[in-house]
């Protein structure tokens, strides 16, 4: 902080804001993180304890509280590792989390999955899986027509084969 002083200019919302910076990149993240996991190792001991006070049953003949009760030893091990790792990892660089990111692809991708979900119960699976794998290798992962149409075709007759005609299970069929 001395060493600051000394050579920055004498105002000290610049020393503040230096400080804050190193600050954040280093210790309050780490205490944060620390915080957080410790909140969730508590909440996934308690999922554990009220999953053990449903009856736990056996690998092979589950009871109620089997899914609840490794769900929470699951998340309290997660949570402890994360505790660790605050003590040993060290962050180089603070990243921006949203920087980058594609707002429009994900956008298409719910549109998209939400158009399959309307038009799903009229074209039936068959035709309504192939327009979305379609949308999806042309719109979303820009394809040439050359090789979006024959991998839509091969993947949709791939499961018309497998599970309808192999497995013997049906599709829904458009009303």
């Amino acid at each position: 902080m001395r060493l600051l002083r000394r050579f920055a200019p004498r105002n000290d919302c610049f020393i503040k804001a230096l400080t804050i910076n190193w600050l954040k990149n280093g210790q309050k993240v780490k205490n944060k993180d620390r915080y957080t996991s410790i909140i969730w190792a508590v909440f996934g001991l308690y999922i554990a304890f009220e999953g053990y006070r449903l009856e736990l049953g056996t690998f092979y003949d589950p009871k109620p509280g089997f899914f609840v009760f490794w769900a929470g030893i699951i998340l309290s091990s997660l949570s402890i590792a994360l505790f660790l790792q605050t003590f040993f990892y060290q962050k180089e660089e603070e990243k921006i989390l949203w920087k980058g990111v594609r707002w429009s692809k994900g956008i298409k991708l719910m549109a998209s999955l939400f158009v399959y979900a309307v038009v799903f119960p009229w074209l039936g699976f068959i035709s309504s899986s192939f327009l979305l794998l379609l949308f999806l290798l042309k719109g979303l992962q820009p394809m040439r027509w050359q090789v979006a149409l024959p991998l839509s075709s091969i993947t949709i007759t791939l499961f018309y084969l497998i599970f309808e005609v192999f497995l013997g299970f049906h599709f829904p069929g458009a009303f």
